[in-house]
């Protein structure tokens, strides 16, 4: 069984810290909590579901797996399929299959493109603000987590201003 290191696994598990807090402002409709658990080869985000509706009570329900392989060095992402079987089954993510880094299956994860973790409404995906996508806050807040925003120039007060740092 692959071990991950303990220095990585310090990195992934402050970066799935900060990824998984809640993001969204609460006057958000359509919030979705997510949260994370790592084990020895392995990090799971998973999705926070309330039970019957009544706040305060969460099961967690997987939707990405990301697998370490000590003998490669490497990551693999996978995804959760809930209607295989009476469990579900894990399946490798197609459009990305290893990675050496572990952001940037991360980063894959975030996109969505192949709408495999959360679903697609209008080709948005379920899991953001509204069906139109991210909101503007959430937006630049991911792009912080994952590396792809940077502050620019001197903030106003207590304003900031980011640049994508993407194409």
């Amino acid at each position: 069984m692959s071990v991950i290191p303990q220095h990585t696994y310090t990195l992934v598990e402050r970066l799935l810290e900060t990824y998984c807090a809640r993001v969204c402002p609460p006057t958000a409709r359509n919030t979705v909590l997510i949260g994370y658990r790592i084990a020895q080869d392995h990090a799971v985000i998973h999705e926070l579901r309330r039970i019957c509706g009544v706040q305060g009570t969460c099961l967690p329900s997987p939707v990405a797996r990301f697998r370490y392989r000590s003998s490669t060095q490497d990551w693999a992402l996978d995804y959760f399929e809930e209607h295989v079987a009476e469990t579900g089954a894990w399946r490798r993510y197609p459009p990305l299959r290893h990675s050496r880094s572990f952001i940037e299956l991360l980063r894959e994860f975030d996109l969505d493109p192949a709408g495999l973790f959360w679903g697609r409404l209008d080709g948005k995906s379920l899991r953001w603000c509204s069906a139109k996508g991210r909101c503007l806050e959430c937006d630049v807040r991911y792009k912080q987590v994952l590396g792809l925003a940077i502050p620019i120039g001197p903030p106003a007060v207590d304003q900031k201003v980011y640049r994508s740092v993407t194409p």
